[in-house]
């Protein structure tokens, strides 16, 4: 299942981000984010920005954990940095499996990595 879900959040960091009608499959009705400056946002403010950026930034990402509270349920976290090397970010993911739907991203929080 990992696997599964590392594809879906990889996808989302690529060209995937800018095709509504998979953003309307893959975000749950009821999707909220914290973005990494802070922000509360809902699904259709997170499916207009991502409709909008200009340009698809190119990340790489480490350290995938899945923990997986029940059947239907996975929290993944994970790193990831623009390729060069900057901006650095702390990711979780929290995914509900929908019957007749697959994995949809229930919640999304990314926070900036700190350095002791």
């Amino acid at each position: 299942m990992i696997d599964t879900l590392k594809q879906l959040e990889l996808a989302l960091q690529g060209k995937q981000r800018k095709d509504p009608q998979w953003l309307d499959a893959i975000l749950h009705k009821d999707f909220r984010e914290i973005t990494r400056s802070g922000l509360i946002v809902d699904r259709t403010q997170t499916i207009v920005a991502l409709l909008q950026q200009a340009e698809i930034p190119h990340y790489s990402s480490d350290n995938f954990i899945l923990t997986q509270p029940t059947p239907e349920s996975a929290l993944l976290t994970y790193r990831t940095r623009l390729s060069d090397g900057s901006e650095v970010t702390l990711r979780s993911s929290y995914w509900l499996w929908q019957d007749n739907v697959g994995w949809q991203l229930y919640f999304h929080q990314g926070t900036a990595e700190r350095l002791r």
